[in-house]
This record gives C-alpha cells, sequence and structure tokens, in this order.
C-alpha cells in the first residue's frame, strides 16, 4: 500500500504566502462623501481595509458599535481625507463611536455632540490621531468598561475640549480604565494632545489612568484649565509591569491637583502652573500604597497648597524626589506629610518653607526664570537652577528633548544651553516637539524590578495598542479630611457610574442596512501566473510521491 502523500514545508509555506498575499490585495479602498453610508460601511470591514472620508456632517441617528480585526501586516485604517476634516455627530444619550478590535487606525475626525466622544471596548495595536472631540455631554476618550482589556494603544495630536456639557458626567478628556482594576490599559502611549477646558462635568480629569494599569507613557501633553487634576494615575500589583511614566507634559490651571499620583511612576520634566492646590501629590489610594515614586527634574510654579506634596511615605520604599524646581511664591515648597520615610531627596531647588530631611536648596526668586509672568520657565544665565542638580538621578533629556550631557544637570525641566529658551513656546495649543519611537515593551521587562535605573532613560515605558470599555466607573469627591496624613483637599477616588451611551437601546433614526453607495477603488487580484504556478509546482510534488 502506498504511503499517503505529503507537501514539502517549502512549498507549503510558499503557499502560504501567495494565498496570504492574495488576502492582502483583496482589500477594498472606500471613498466615502456625505451621500454615502458611512457607518453601513464601518459594520462591514475586513483586514486591510481602507476608508477614506470627505468632508461633511455624518450623523449618527443613535447607538453605534463597531469592532474592527486588523492584523499586524493588513492593518484597518479608516481616516478623513488629506487636507479634511469630515464631522461625525451623536446624540446626547449614546456615545458617537463605540469601538474594539485590533490593529486599526481612526484619525483625522471632528466629533460633536455625543456622550463619550469614543468608547473603546477591548482593544489592541490601535491608533487615534488628529481628532478634535468637543462639546461632549461626558468624556472624550475612554477605555472604561469592565471586564474589557486596553493594550498598545497610541493615542496622539488629538484636541479635547467643552467635555461633560450636560453637568451630570465626570467630563473627563481621558478616561483610561476602571476602579479596582476592573478594567486596565497597559503599553500605550499618549502624547501631544491637547486637552482644555474641562469645567462642565462633574470631575473632569484632564487624563485619568485608573487602578491596575501599567507600562504606559503620558508625554507632551498640553492640559489646560482641568477641573481635577490634570493627569491623575493610580497604583497597581507589584511585579504586574513595568512603571508609568509621565513626562515633558505641560499642565496649566487645573483646578485641583496638577498630576496626581499612587506610586510605580516617573514623573519627570513636567511643567506645572497654577494648579489650585497642590503641583503635584502622591497618596495612597484604592488599597494600594505610594512606593516606587520617582520625581525628577519637574518644574513647578503658583500651586495653591504645596508645590510637591505626599502623604504616608514614611515606611514606603523607592520614592525620589529630585532636581525639581518647587517655587511656591512664599508658600509651601514641599510638604511631607507624615514624613519623607526612606525617601531620596537630592538636588531640588525650592522657594517657600519645606519639611524635607535636606536635598533642598534656596531659590534665588523668580529671577531663575527668564520671565515667569509670561511662562517662560527657561533657566536665564546666573538662575539658581542651573548645575544645581544632582548627576546620579539625571534625566538624560528636558522638556524640550534636548540632552543633558554635561555631567551637572540643572533643577527643574529645562537645560541651560542656550541665552533663551530654543524650544517650544509654552502657551495654551499643542506642544511642538517630535518624541522619538518608543522602545519595544520586551525590552523594557527590567524596569519593574530596577527603578532608579529608569530615571535617566529617556524610552522608558510602553509602546502602542487600544483596548477600552463601555461603563463609566470613576473617580467622584473633592475630600476635605482632618488626619494628619491625608490631603487637605483634592480630587479621590469615590466610584461613580456612567450608564449612558453604551446599550444600544435607541432606534437609530435612519436605517444603517441600505448598502454602501460610495465609489469603490475595487479588489486587485493577485497576478493570475503566480497562483497558477504555485498549484503546477504543488502537483507535480504530489505527482512525484505518488
Amino acid at each position: 500500500m502506498r504511503s499517503r502523500s505529503t507537501i514539502s514545508p517549502i512549498l507549503a509555506l510558499a503557499l502560504l504566502v501567495l494565498l496570504g498575499s492574495a488576502s492582502a490585495a483583496s482589500a477594498t479602498v472606500y471613498d466615502i462623501t456625505a451621500s454615502d453610508d458611512l457607518f453601513g460601511t464601518l459594520k462591514t470591514l475586513q483586514a486591510g481595509d481602507e476608508v477614506v472620508v470627505h468632508d461633511g456632517v455624518y450623523d449618527t441617528g443613535g447607538f453605534l458599535e463597531v469592532t474592527w480585526v486588523g492584523t499586524a501586516n493588513a492593518p484597518i485604517v479608516v481616516r478623513g481625507a488629506d487636507g479634511e476634516r469630515p464631522h461625525i455627530r451623536g446624540v446626547s444619550n449614546q456615545n458617537i463611536l463605540n469601538l474594539g478590535g485590533s490593529y486599526f487606525t481612526f484619525e483625522n475626525f471632528e466629533l460633536t455632540a455625543g456622550s463619550h466622544g469614543i468608547r473603546l471596548a477591548s482593544a489592541e495595536y490601535a491608533t487615534l490621531r488628529n481628532l478634535s472631540l468637543h462639546d461632549l455631554y461626558d468624556v472624550g476618550i475612554s477605555c472604561n468598561r469592565p471586564g474589557n482589556l486596553c493594550d498598545h494603544l497610541l493615542v496622539s495630536g488629538n484636541e479635547i475640549y467643552n467635555t461633560g456639557t450636560d453637568g451630570s458626567g465626570p467630563g473627563e478628556g481621558m478616561y483610561l480604565g476602571c476602579n479596582d482594576a476592573a478594567c486596565t490599559v497597559s503599553n500605550s502611549v499618549f502624547e501631544l494632545n491637547y486637552i482644555h477646558d474641562l469645567s462642565g462635568g462633574t470631575q473632569g480629569d484632564g487624563i485619568e489612568l485608573k487602578t491596575g494599569s501599567f507600562n504606559n507613557v503620558l508625554r507632551d501633553n498640553v492640559i489646560v484649565g482641568a477641573n481635577y487634576p490634570g493627569i491623575t494615575l493610580y497604583g497597581f500589583a507589584d511585579g504586574l509591569g513595568g512603571p508609568n511614566v509621565v513626562e515633558r507634559n505641560l499642565v496649566w490651571g487645573s483646578q485641583d491637583n496638577g498630576i496626581q499620583i499612587v506610586g510605580q511612576v516617573i514623573v519627570r520634566n513636567n511643567i506645572i502652573v497654577n494648579a489650585a492646590i497642590n503641583g503635584i501629590h502622591s497618596k495612597p489610594s484604592q488599597g494600594f500604597e505610594a512606593h516606587d515614586a520617582v520625581l525628577v527634574h519637574n518644574t513647578i510654579l503658583g500651586s495653591g497648597n504645596a508645590a510637591l506634596k505626599s502623604n504616608n511615605w514614611s515606611g514606603q520604599a523607592n520614592n525620589v524626589v529630585a532636581n525639581n524646581a518647587l517655587y511656591s511664591n512664599g508658600g509651601t515648597a514641599i510638604d511631607f506629610n507624615g514624613g519623607a520615610g526612606s525617601a531620596t531627596v537630592v538636588g531640588n531647588i525650592a522657594l517657600g518653607g519645606h519639611n524635607a530631611p535636606g536635598g533642598v536648596s534656596a531659590a534665588s526668586g523668580l529671577g531663575d526664570f527668564a520671565d515667569a509672568a509670561n511662562l517662560d520657565f527657561y533657566p536665564p544665565i546666573g538662575s539658581a537652577l542651573i548645575n544645581a542638580g544632582d548627576a546620579t538621578y539625571a534625566a538624560s533629556d528636558d522638556f524640550n528633548l534636548s540632552l543633558r550631557g554635561d555631567g551637572s544637570p540643572d533643577a527643574g525641566a529645562y537645560e541651560h544651553s542656550a541665552a533663551t529658551n530654543p524650544g517650544w513656546v509654552v502657551g495654551s495649543g499643542f506642544k511642538d516637539a517630535d518624541p522619538p519611537p518608543i522602545e519595544p515593551v520586551e525590552e523594557l521587562a527590567d524596569t519593574a524590578e530596577n527603578w532608579t535605573d529608569t530615571v535617566a532613560d529617556g524610552t522608558t515605558g510602553a509602546d502602542a495598542t487600544t483596548s477600552s470599555d463601555a461603563t463609566t466607573s470613576s473617580d467622584a469627591t473633592s475630600t476635605t479630611d482632618t488626619s494628619a496624613n491625608q490631603d487637605v483637599t483634592g480630587s479621590d477616588d469615590a466610584a461613580t457610574a456612567d450608564s449612558t451611551g453604551d446599550d444600544g437601546t435607541s432606534t437609530p433614526s435612519q436605517s444603517q442596512d441600505e448598502g454602501c453607495g460610495c465609489t469603490l477603488r475595487g479588489p486587485v487580484s493577485p497576478a493570475p501566473s503566480l497562483v497558477l504556478w504555485a498549484f503546477v509546482a504543488l502537483g507535480a510534488q504530489w505527482r512525484r510521491r505518488r
């Protein structure tokens, strides 16, 4: 009896490559105008498809949820046409777009008038870029559906403003993760976003990263006029992953703390101006203690309470306060409430009182900045900040991405290298910066074990993925307490749930299943001769083995 014939591995691999190429080549490009069925098209996309949408107003009419499953080699791309900004308009009781999946990009759109602008369900390797989200009843961008995981997101270059317009929802710019780690965000990058005017909701954080989320990077964002902290981060289980990184952001005019954290985070090269309460505040929350908080090279000015405050650091390990410029205009520069514990405190310059155990030198005054009244915090020649830092805890670059390479780092967010600031002029609007790509997560696996080594590493963090959810569980109250080891005021985390915009119970006013009237650039098939020769080769192989 003849043995069963087999196909050689080489020919089998060749066939798989050809078939894979055929699949990628058959991807469709949709060219959509306002007379076409955009939302029907969005529900049918396959790996490799691209949707190019032209100017016009596209009304969702109600609940809209899509899942896009692309691949690394054949991502799904949905974008506004070059030089155009199509407008997607929602309804008040529904999110504009509920979106999940993998390997997709959504970019170049304006979104208004829904509950959440975009609410992510479970998603990975997703990009949200160059979007304008405003005049929303609740949150700009969220990943907060319990049980969902958001991983490898890139959220970049978006403008978010006028959230929480009905006054009943939290109204965050970005709400990422859930209370008590009921959903998480990991290995993601949130960069170059401009978030402002968040006074309409019950809370109004600029970017809030919830408990259990790890190995994320928040960098080069501009956050102006947040109602709660400009940036809020919580803790995560030890050993789960690398620290979150908050770097080179401008946080200006928050009506609460500027940046609020627990621990397991690197906060470096940020500028925090005119926070109503504390510039940076580290404190326990949701069962997590404040350890492994590395606060280096930040410039803080004009806080209503302390420039830098901590709660309950006594007994906690690996906290670092180094090379900061902490100016409180005659108030409190540093308040270690309950003591600094074993924290390393070195190379700081302070204006105002403090209870640090050491590592703090006196500022000369506001003359240490080029023009503080006009938001120019660059150190001029003769500033007390120049060469005042400790080289052991020097970051590799500064707020402008200029290198700190002379072995004598300056305190604060800038490294003096010219007579005047050579970088972006601080103010409202997008930050002009070109941050380098984030290193692959696999190369950062040691960060969870060696926190101090990451202080000077300008690439610590994540790469870029997506995942999300659909119920808003949120931080809620401004708390005032009388305990010596608690905060005076500031947002914390009494969970409140938002039930709007997620259940799909509303009936769209227009049918979305009438088919696509759009213009297609038809699928391209692989060259027939290649497919034919593949099968000829396989046939020859089979005959030889008979």
